[in-house]
């Protein structure tokens, strides 16, 4: 690995200033002052400072959270966020959110430092599916089954939402998957035909299901086995 993105993957500064840096005698990897920043370093073995400080590399990491409501997703906001439900050492990467869900949404976010596999699972032409276990306010009519599946007009924004799969659990209790991020997306499919979400919960993004033993507001790290479930 080139000793910039070591450097910059520790989230300690950018790979034009680490360059620049270098050229001064900011860099020394394994006791040596180096000043070409593309030289190849071995992170589990090979010794780096920058700028006096220890680089402690570590791979991407991957966080499953289970969200409360009255949490913003976000990882920056004057309000509560799920960034505060985490850990000081997690506070200080560079997370990004896949999947943000309503302040009063429950349920699966995933956060990382990876940007590749954050826009992989946010983008909609992944394909990849979000299931929301969703209670409504009326009874669930049959017929909402082909309107989902057709693709629901949303008014409000002039625009065709993409076909969307609904299983009717009970009366007022579904199952809704979705492959698309837009704004309120699932409470709006219900709202323009005259039904009102009124508790929603993400369980499941792809094949990826929300663990079971995680409480509101706890999280782990993936594992390669889950990270798996996203390759092609």
């Amino acid at each position: 690995m080139r000793v910039d993105k070591m450097i910059g993957n520790s989230n300690l500064d950018t790979r034009k200033n680490i360059k620049k840096n270098a050229k001064k005698g900011g860099l020394v990897i394994n006791g040596e002052i180096v000043k070409d920043s593309s030289t190849q370093v071995d992170p589990k073995v090979d010794q780096v400072f920058y700028m006096g400080e220890f680089v402690d590399y570590f791979e991407n990491i991957y966080i499953m959270m289970n969200k409360p409501a009255g949490v913003l997703s976000a990882t920056d906001d004057k309000e509560r966020t799920v960034i505060d439900l985490l850990d000081e050492f997690y506070q200080g990467l560079n997370l990004s959110i896949a999947g943000r869900l309503d302040k009063d949404t429950r349920g699966l976010i995933l956060l990382s430092t990876d940007g590749k596999f954050i826009h992989k699972v946010t983008s909609p032409n992944s394909n990849i599916e979000k299931t929301y276990l969703v209670e409504t306010r009326d009874k669930i009519d049959k017929s909402l089954i082909e309107e989902f599946k057709k693709g629901v007009y949303i008014k409000e924004d002039n625009y065709t939402a993409r076909p969307a799969k609904l299983e009717i659990l009970e009366d007022k209790k579904a199952l809704v998957k979705v492959t698309e991020g837009k704004f309120h997306l699932v409470k709006r499919l219900f709202s323009n035909l005259s039904n009102e979400v009124v508790g929603l919960k993400r369980i499941a993004i792809g094949n990826l299901e929300l663990d079971p033993v995680l409480k509101e507001g706890e999280y782990i790290e993936l594992s390669k086995e889950d990270l798996s479930l996203f390759l092609d």
